[in-house]
């Protein structure tokens, strides 16, 4: 990511002759699609596609990005050359800096997955998934940064990062963090100095045949330390299916909605949170015995202190979720 932002940032450096080219630069590895920049400093990207058919009816323009499909464009990679070409556009609408580098990353990785040239019809189908993405940034925030924080530092730690994004969950409806169809994960962390946690009655009560496995951390907010930004570069580092990286984006996406932006500035204390992270079975964390509740009183949630609760040091079943918990 910070060799394309570097490359855009050069072509901001570059002055601009009032023409109507775009000054362009080449993508590493990437032969016939370009980085450019807009006439007020907006990332762009040019996409040589193999078809020319009028498929101006599926541009698309949203509040943070747009996308044009067949257009003939003059760019200019340096001074003295200017090509001639159709290309698709995609263009991002804001000055913020930090989603600049979060489009130039995520739209740089949809291009590394296309062919030289690919069809309309395939980059429409990428691009689909871009809008989706962007689209989430309008609509209200899933949960905290802090509980989304904690979330991507279990599976930044675990042993096996793309079995946990498979199984990671993000609705207001789950129940649990984490679930693969036959066991859960549920995560809590606070900045207090106990592991001090709020639960509902559902969350410690899973189904009869599923192992549900609380997962308890510090996150302390810092001045330096980690933003949800650094966790998900280390564990890009880490997934081995990279189709997965992109539903790693979505669920943050969609579970920070409107604080996005805001994210990229809350800092917590990594090591302080690695060290603390701890795991517990439900069945030992104290609860309110559900039978001694009317059936007239619902949404019943309470504080539980897990600071003095046996926690677990390995996993003692053969729970394919539960094992990715701990390093092999």
């Amino acid at each position: 990511m910070n060799s394309i932002f570097k490359i855009f940032h050069e072509l901001k450096k570059q002055t601009s002759d009032n023409d109507d080219s775009f000054k362009v630069g080449s993508l590493p590895f990437i032969k016939n699609h370009k980085i450019g920049i807009s006439q007020i400093e907006q990332p762009m990207f040019f996409i040589k596609c193999e078809d020319s058919v009028n498929v101006k009816s599926i541009d698309s323009n949203l509040e943070f990005i747009s996308v044009q499909f067949n257009r003939k464009c003059q760019l200019k990679a340096n001074k003295n050359k200017i090509e001639e070409d159709l290309y698709c556009i995609i263009s991002l609408k804001t000055d913020s800096i930090e989603l600049q580098e979060y489009f130039l990353e995520i739209v740089y990785l949809i291009i590394k997955n296309l062919t030289d040239k690919p069809l309309i019809k395939d980059l429409k189908i990428e691009v689909d998934k871009l809008i989706n993405l962007f689209a989430k940034f309008s609509n209200p925030p899933v949960k905290t940064i802090q509980g989304l924080w904690a979330e991507l530092l279990v599976i930044e730690q675990s042993s096996d990062p793309d079995y946990l994004i498979r199984g990671w969950h993000s609705s207001k409806n789950d129940k649990f963090d984490f679930n693969d169809g036959l066991d859960k994960l549920e995560v809590k962390s606070t900045s207090k100095s106990r592991r001090i946690h709020n639960f509902s009655i559902e969350q410690l009560n899973p189904n009869k045949n599923s192992s549900l496995i609380i997962a308890s951390i510090f996150a302390v907010e810092t001045g330096l330390g980690k933003n949800i930004f650094g966790l998900i570069e280390l564990i890009e580092k880490r997934i081995k299916d990279k189709e997965l990286y992109f539903r790693l984006n979505e669920i943050i996406a969609q579970t920070l909605g409107k604080d996005f932006e805001k994210s990229f500035d809350v800092f917590y204390d990594y090591q302080l949170a690695v060290d603390s992270i701890k795991y517990y079975y439900s069945e030992i964390v104290p609860t309110i015995n559900s039978k001694c509740i009317p059936t007239q009183i619902t949404n019943v949630r309470f504080d539980c202190d897990l600071t003095d609760i046996p926690h677990l040091k390995s996993c003692k079943n053969k729970s394919l979720l539960h094992s990715s918990l701990f390093k092999r």
